[in-house]
């Protein structure tokens, strides 16, 4: 089942993120490459679509993920703050997020 970006959810999770990092709407649409209208009509809720890719260069330019800034993934938002873990401190369950990672093969240097 593919999941359905909330666009209201979108337009404010933006805001606020863009506001915690003290950036303009100006300022985010050219560190994203994006339009600044585009933004703007984001965050008032006038804008139904965005493309993938200007979503995800907003989602890479504050930090957070695409998937939260699209309200399909809730943790962050839930989650206190992370304190880092000593070494060897295994995760919490459930924590993990995306495809588990594959063993190189031995003796494979590049």
């Amino acid at each position: 089942m593919v999941e359905t970006m909330n666009v209201v959810t979108f337009g404010e999770r933006l805001k606020r993120f863009r506001a915690q990092r003290g950036l303009t709407q100006l300022a985010l649409a050219q560190r994203a490459d994006v339009p600044q209208s585009l933004i703007s009509d984001l965050e008032a809720g006038r804008r139904e679509g965005v493309t993938l890719e200007m979503a995800w260069r907003l989602a890479r330019e504050l930090s957070v993920s695409l998937d939260y800034l699209a309200g399909t993934w809730d943790e962050e938002a839930e989650a206190p703050p992370a304190e880092a873990a000593p070494v060897g401190t295994p995760a919490p369950a459930g924590s993990r997020r995306g495809r588990p990672r594959k063993a190189a093969p031995a003796g494979s240097h590049g």
